[in-house]
């Protein structure tokens, strides 16, 4: 009599399985390089099976929320992969959020685990006294530092069966968890699934062509959906990949010369900063296969990297957490052909059925102008508990993704615009209603507007516009945006002013300021 088990073994998707089974493949193959360790995938899949096991020794398992507050380690890695297998769902917490916003997360995902790295502990700020309400609290750091509450993840671990832990875990659960700023000034909570994430790795060695052969530099950070992708691809294809702590444009540079750098996945941001190293010119990047940019990536900065690795092929991306952050892509060799629009991004990916519509959801012509919509297995179970969210978006039978976009005679696809007013700044969308609820509760602040104009460095930069009530000055607005937000949050500039622009109907006119002040 087949068990249920065995039957879910037999033949599910799960992302625990992923580093599983490329560790029975090849146990002695380098999995990861981090900090001059060489981390085998059988050293690196005991890690996981011990925190998979640890979690399940305390009381957690299928659709519980396992929350990561850390910067790029093997043990980040490794969580996520051990809490999949027992059916966990990782909450990675963005680095760049602090205090109430990571307790904020925390409380609406129900976290019933949280690991914390000593280095992002101050985040949390002198506050802490809602943690005492998650059940399973981990510190990964000096034993020293311990903060009360919590144990060391290492002898946590150390403590935990080594064996693969094998559960019951359905191919549709929910997987990860990852809040996301749109326009709204709640973040939404995409929930992705183990089959979000298996058709995300068809399109990863369909379209972007991640294969055991290359060697990815794994430096997205892990709170982030494209961080998480190109780890998942990596380990799947049995690669090696040279994790780095964050994104830092001096030791991308020396990973890239010194471990033999195939593969390139960085935002736009990222790569015009690398341009900034000084002694750039200089630098060896004959390895370089592939170079990724997401977002778009100005013409003149493109020209210059194309310069620097010319035998690399230039992919340019676009995805969304939604879609697992499936989307499309400028296919190998394409992207420097298409100069008939601005932000080519291509090609819908391997799973996926790509749309443009109107604004009565009917299909639209090439060269015109619509709401890009997507469907296929990438796209996401939905919106975590917000069924009027997740029923709006999926309306028709299609997820709307709330980008603009254009195509050409031959059906290629280039990003034209937002439908709502998101700031896509540095590869982080910020809501605009987020800012100016923060900037509006200043007391000298009558009337805000924040919108997105075109920076050379973060590609898109917060800007607020302020009807003052009383005498206020920008840098005030400035410390106290700093005081209640995430630093990417910030407005880059602050314009006062007598009046905004508005419709008859009193509608702030975004789009006279964009025009004002983005030049």
């Amino acid at each position: 009599m087949v068990t249920e088990l065995e039957r879910n073994l037999l033949r599910r998707f799960n992302v625990g399985d992923v580093l599983h089974r490329s560790a029975v493949r090849a146990p002695e193959q380098t999995a990861l390089r981090f900090e001059g360790q060489e981390i085998s995938y059988g050293a690196l899949a005991e890690r996981a099976n011990r925190i998979g096991n640890l979690l399940s020794e305390r009381g957690l398992g299928s659709g519980d929320v396992v929350a990561f507050l850390g910067l790029n380690t093997p043990e980040y890695v490794a969580t996520w992969f051990g809490a999949a297998a027992i059916g966990a769902v990782l909450l990675p917490l963005n680095a760049m959020l602090r205090g109430r916003e990571l307790l904020d997360a925390l409380r609406r995902a129900h976290a019933r685990a949280l690991i914390v790295e000593q280095a992002l502990w101050p985040l949390f700020g002198p506050d802490t006294a809602e943690l005492a309400a998650i059940p399973v609290r981990l510190f990964l750091g000096d034993s020293a530092a311990l903060p009360d509450g919590f144990a060391p993840l290492a002898a946590a671990m150390e403590a935990a069966d080594s064996a693969y832990p094998e559960r019951v875990v359905d191919t549709e659960a929910p997987c990860t968890l990852l809040f996301t700023s749109g326009t709204e000034s709640t973040p939404k909570g995409v929930v992705n699934t183990h089959l979000n994430w298996h058709a995300a790795l068809l399109s990863s060695l369909a379209d972007l062509e991640i294969t055991r052969r290359q060697r990815p530099l794994l430096a997205l950070p892990l709170f982030h959906v494209a961080g998480l992708y190109v780890l998942l691809a990596t380990i799947a294809s049995g690669a090696t990949g040279v994790l780095l702590r964050r994104i830092d444009g001096a030791a991308a540079l020396s990973a890239i010369e010194k471990e033999g750098v195939t593969y390139l996945v960085l935002p736009a941001t990222a790569y015009l900063g690398l341009l900034q190293v000084p002694g750039i010119e200089g630098r060896d990047f004959s390895t370089l296969q592939f170079c990724v940019a997401f977002q778009y990536l100005p013409g003149e900065g493109l020209a210059r990297l194309r310069a620097l690795v010319p035998k690399a092929h230039w992919i340019g991306y676009w995805g969304q957490s939604e879609l697992t952050p499936l989307g499309a892509s400028t296919p190998p060799g394409e992207i420097f052909a298409k100069t008939e629009r601005a932000d080519p991004i291509g090609r819908s990916h391997l799973p996926l059925e790509v749309r443009l519509v109107n604004d009565q959801d009917q299909p639209v012509k090439a060269g015109e102008v619509g709401e890009i919509v997507v469907r296929g297995p990438s796209v996401m179970l939905g919106y975590f508990e917000d069924e009027e969210r997740t029923e709006q978006a999926f309306r028709g039978g299609w997820h709307h993704t709330g980008d603009l976009g254009a195509t050409d005679s031959e059906g290629f696809l280039y990003f034209v615009d937002r439908v709502k007013d998101v700031i896509k700044t540095g590869g982080e969308n910020v809501s605009s209603q987020e800012v100016e609820e923060v900037i509006a509760r200043h007391p000298a602040v009558a009337e805000v507007s924040v919108i997105g104009i075109p920076d050379p460095y973060w590609i898109e930069a917060v800007a607020a516009v302020v009807v003052a009530r009383k005498e206020v000055s920008e840098q005030d607005i400035l410390e106290h945006c700093r005081a209640h937000l995430a630093s990417f949050k910030v407005p880059k500039a602050v314009h006062i002013v007598s009046e905004l622009p508005k419709s008859a109907s009193g509608k702030i006119l975004k789009r006279e300021l964009r025009r004002t002040y983005g030049g």
